[in-house]
């Protein structure tokens, strides 16, 4: 008589989920989805579950913060006001301000361990414009450099931040990605354009 052959599931140590996994799928939806500013619509549904809790908060700060702008400022879009509020309309906040905001490829680069247990993931990005200008017909690749936080949260990896380096986001340091998006914020509520600084 034959026994059954016992079968077990055994995962290898590089099928495990990785944190560099979850920072290769967020730039995925960065590429195809290209959103300025807070994600919104589709761009909100595919990235928010890729997010930590904390920094799904901030974002929707932001958004509070926002809503609160244009209420102390109802006319801010009639002539001869036209004032913007505070925010980062053009920016990419998980690429960066500028010419950075719109990213034509990432490449997930090496994880640093940190001391506090997250894992700070390289990610090289690039785009085919060069101090704002088009190099598509030379294929000429603007590069720099973004470091994605990621921690676990509920038994899964999330990236909880994105750390953009010198220059990224328009700032003479390194600025967390948390820290610019609350700017110009007192939690919900808009503050005077003085009192603005990551």
């Amino acid at each position: 008589m034959l026994l059954p052959i016992a079968t077990y599931s055994v995962q290898s140590a590089a099928q495990e989920p990785q944190p560099a996994d979850v920072v290769q799928k967020l730039y995925h939806e960065v590429v195809t989805r290209h959103p300025l500013g807070v994600p919104s619509g589709a761009a909100r549904k595919a990235i928010w579950p890729l997010l930590s809790k904390r920094l799904v908060r901030a974002f929707e700060t932001r958004n509070a913060c926002d809503r609160d702008w244009r209420r102390q400022h109802p006319n801010a879009n009639v002539p001869p006001f036209m004032l913007k509020p505070p925010g980062f309309y053009e920016d990419g906040l998980f690429s960066g301000s500028n010419e950075m905001g719109y990213i034509d490829g990432a490449a997930v680069g090496r994880t640093v361990m940190q001391k506090d247990g997250s894992h700070l993931v390289y990610v090289n990005l690039w785009s085919y414009f060069d101090n704002g200008l088009e190099s598509l017909r030379t294929q000429k690749k603007y590069r720099w450099q973004v470091g994605a936080r990621v921690i676990s949260e509920d038994g899964r990896f999330v990236v909880d931040d994105v750390l953009g380096f010198k220059g990224v986001f328009d700032y003479d340091k390194s600025v967390w990605m948390s820290k610019m998006i609350t700017a110009g914020c007192n939690g919900p509520h808009a503050i005077a354009d003085s009192a603005r600084n990551p």
